[in-house]
């Protein structure tokens, strides 16, 4: 897998907006397998990574090579009311010397968008995840004597949109079903149920204000965690700001507000939180891209004398051609995790890196990319620093 899983989709037409990977380039065209309305999109990516920190401890570090392969198929298909979106994917690990450490995640997803008229829009999404636990998730609890932690992930999701020429509504719904496959792990099985509401008022094209409201449901699977605490909760907020919705170069929203969090068990404090969300994309010029991406709320935890969690994350992204056939991504991050409870622990953890593509032809490309990765926290045995080098080839059909 690249460092940067970039999209491999291709637009049909130069757009200020569009990410440059998607823009035509004589030549490297993608022509994706056309079926009538359907289209299809076969990719692979092999590459190889250098990790110097494999299990993201301060000391004793192990260093490894591990290989990688992902293939992933995409179908879409677009009516004159509608669109459908399928997506397949797998993705196999495999280190040289630390075995231990290999698996496959995979997953599969679904989405449809139908516009029932001019004003009103239905969408939906369903999708379903085996995933590998980060050997740097402050959550994990597995040891390096311990197989890295499957999880199966299942999500879906409603939305219903109204768009009216000064007044707009988005109500979602939703639903996550988080459960770990060792059986040592099941205090930390999760359902999710989250609704939320956005008002939008435009006064002046192409600004426009919002106000959202939304509600977060967590119910764990068991009654109490090894902790001996209940770990269902509830999460009310609120969020107001400011969006651009059409097409230019700069585009996206922000807003802030606030959060509470109310959990069921009397042993854990209530608690009232700033807020923020939202994600801002600067074109300056049709080959460059820009993205900013802001968050901070409540988020689950299942962590040992925690009775809480807050994340603050910000990460920055920038997509730019180099010449007709070479591709740069850069990216960097900051995370920080509050918990609340025995400890109240505070981790910060910063990262960067790049990646260089070189399009050798419309079916094949070249990569390479490292990135790095450092966490700090009042508990030093919290902390780690890791570096990471990767090489590989890209096929699309």
């Amino acid at each position: 897998m690249a460092i940067f899983g970039a999209s491999a989709s291709q637009a049909q037409d130069v757009r200020r907006g569009a990410s440059p990977r998607d823009l035509p380039r004589l030549g490297y065209e993608r022509r994706p397998i056309r079926l009538g309305p359907t289209n299809v999109r076969i990719d692979l990516d092999l590459s190889a990574l250098y990790d110097t920190n494999v299990y993201a401890t301060l000391r004793n570090r192990t260093d490894d090579i591990v290989v990688y392969a992902q293939p992933k198929v995409q179908i879409d298909w677009q009516g004159a009311n509608a669109q459908i979106h399928g997506e397949v994917y797998a993705q196999t690990r495999r280190f040289v010397d630390l075995t231990r450490e290999n698996a496959t995640s995979f997953g599969a997803a679904t989405s449809t968008r139908l516009a029932l008229s001019r004003a009103h829009n239905l969408s939906t999404e369903l999708r379903y995840d085996r995933t590998i636990e980060s050997r740097g998730d402050p959550e994990a609890r597995a040891s390096a004597l311990q197989r890295p932690r499957k999880i199966d992930v299942l999500a879906g999701e409603l939305n219903y949109g109204l768009r009216g020429s000064r007044i707009g509504l988005d109500l979602t719904g939703g639903v996550q079903k988080s459960n770990y496959l060792d059986p040592n792990e099941k205090d930390r099985d999760f359902a999710m149920f989250r609704g939320s509401a956005r008002t939008i008022w435009r006064p002046a094209a192409p600004l426009a204000l919002f106000v959202e409201a939304y509600v977060n449901r967590r119910n764990f699977r068991t009654a109490i965690d090894i902790s001996g605490i209940n770990r269902d909760a509830t999460t009310y907020g609120l969020l107001a700001g400011v969006s651009r919705e059409v097409t230019g170069r700069l585009t996206g929203r922000i807003g802030a507000g606030a959060f509470r969090f109310d959990p069921d068990d009397s042993q854990l404090d209530r608690y009232s939180g700033l807020a923020f969300s939202g994600d801002i994309t600067w074109t300056p010029r049709p080959r460059t891209m820009m993205t900013a991406q802001f968050f901070r709320g409540d988020v689950a935890t299942a962590r040992i004398g925690a009775t809480g969690r807050t994340d603050t994350r910000i990460a920055w992204t920038l997509q730019q051609e180099v010449r007709h056939n070479l591709l740069l991504i850069g990216r960097a991050g900051w995370t920080r995790t509050q918990y609340r409870g025995i400890g109240a622990d505070r981790l910060s953890t910063a990262s960067a890196g790049v990646e260089v593509e070189y399009l050798v032809n419309r079916r094949f490309s070249l990569f390479t990319g490292v990135d790095y990765g450092r966490r700090t926290s009042n508990d030093p045995l919290e902390e780690f620093s890791r570096a990471r080098l990767q090489v590989g080839v890209r096929a699309g059909f």
